[in-house]
């Protein structure tokens, strides 16, 4: 076979894949809802270091806290706003924090959980191995011996509710990180390698957290719909309606919900002489579809708002127009 045929036979199969991730894949209705379930007010406390290798325990816990300031739905107190309120005073002498001090801390600074942790080990390796110096079609034509660096983080993370001074929530987080260079070259150091594997961890927190306080809704306002599997592939998102289309479709999708949660849908105009409500039982991963007959009513601004278990996820403002 030659490369020209090579080439063709790879397109066709990456054209074929594409084609069936299409055909699962069902589009995301255009807006963005998170909320949290509780209050999450967070901060960082320092970590502790069971490894040999000094100032992991801190690279590790920066990068946990700069990825939960990232994530929507949580607000983090800066080190600086603890330090400020002789936070680290408030430690026992093992550096773990006790049922008391979590109180204690939480009613000076106003958050609602505290991350703790500590970095359990770190493993670094230099391997003899192979590197590849040349490519051609695809194919390595020029190898030439290497050391492959690499390392890796243990570590676990507590998450302590302030109100009642108790761990509610343990992670066991790992973090690691390689890199193969030509064995003439020389080698930095192990510092990037620990940033990186340490970045993987605040992903792996960030994200557990996430999954276990907050809720995702996407969601939109459309003309039309077709089923596309078990969702709803909106047609036409918009906020301006007339009578003449007929119904109002308002798709939702639970990208990240727990079992049989409670979803209330209001309907309403701006003076509330309007209303219609829809009360529903979710759960994660489910896809709805709530109509509103648009054909009688009166052009003017109305609101469409949605709660989950009570609290309000969003508010779409439409017209009717004349």
């Amino acid at each position: 076979m030659d490369d020209s045929a090579a080439v063709l036979i790879g397109l066709a199969v990456a054209v074929v894949l594409i084609v069936s991730l299409m055909f699962f894949v069902i589009p995301e209705p255009g807006q963005r809802a998170i909320v949290a379930t509780e209050r999450l007010d967070l901060a960082v406390l320092s970590f502790q270091n069971s490894s040999t290798w000094e100032g992991v325990d801190e690279t590790v816990r920066a990068r946990v806290e700069s990825t939960l300031v990232n994530k929507p739905g949580i607000n983090v107190f800066s080190r600086s706003q603890l330090d400020s309120l002789l936070a680290e005073q408030l430690m026992s002498e093992s550096g773990m924090i006790d049922a008391t001090t979590a109180v204690k801390l939480g009613s000076l600074t106003g958050v609602s959980k505290l991350i703790t942790g500590t970095v359990i080990g770190v493993d670094t390796r230099a391997e003899a191995t192979t590197i590849c110096l040349t490519w051609e079609n695809g194919a390595c034509t020029q190898e030439a011996p290497g050391t492959q660096y690499s390392v890796q983080v243990l570590s676990q993370i507590s998450v302590v509710n302030t109100t009642t001074g108790r761990i509610e929530r343990s992670l066991d987080a790992k973090g690691s990180s390689s890199i193969t260079l030509p064995a003439e070259t020389s080698f930095g150091g192990f510092d990037s390698l620990l940033a990186n594997a340490a970045t993987q961890i605040g992903d792996d927190v960030s994200s557990s957290l996430s999954a276990a306080y907050t809720r995702e809704l996407r969601y939109g306002l459309y003309d039309d719909y077709q089923t596309k599997r078990e969702g709803f592939v909106g047609k036409d998102e918009s906020s301006h309606f007339t009578p003449s289309d007929g119904k109002i479709y308002l798709i939702v999708h639970f990208v990240r919900a727990q079992q049989n949660e409670l979803f209330d849908i209001a309907w309403s105009d701006s003076a509330a002489t309007f209303d219609n409500r829809v009360e529903d039982v979710v759960s994660d991963n489910d896809w709805r579809i709530y109509p509103l007959d648009a054909s009688m009513m009166n052009p003017g601004r109305y609101f469409v708002r949605a709660s989950l278990n009570g609290t309000q996820v969003f508010e779409i403002p439409f017209t009717i127009a004349p």
